[in-house]
């Protein structure tokens, strides 16, 4: 893990102590599971500087929409735009010598 990943758990953290809200560092970094139930308990707040450390450190992890991929697969499930969707074992593929 990155430090600058490791300085954004460490701030979140010290915020997460200022209200209450305390958890697991060490299980935080190596457990992907804890850190999104973790997150996600974290968000549920009025406070803007809890809530932009949480929003920051998803975005290092790669826990947001759109570096999950959630997005295209997302439009590959609407009917729509599965009619729309070159088929791509319908393409000739030609071959290397």
């Amino acid at each position: 893990m990155e430090q600058a990943t490791l300085l954004k758990i460490a701030k979140l953290r010290t915020l997460a102590a200022r209200h209450g809200k305390s958890f697991d560092v060490v299980q935080f970094a190596a457990n992907r599971t804890f850190a999104r139930e973790t997150l996600s308990a974290l968000m549920d707040t009025a406070d803007p500087d809890l809530l932009v450390a949480g929003l920051e450190l998803m975005d290092a992890l790669g826990m947001t929409a759109s570096s999950e991929g959630t997005r295209p697969a997302l439009l590959a499930a609407d009917p729509k735009t599965k009619a729309e969707a070159p088929k791509t074992d319908a393409r000739y593929v030609g071959r290397l010598r």
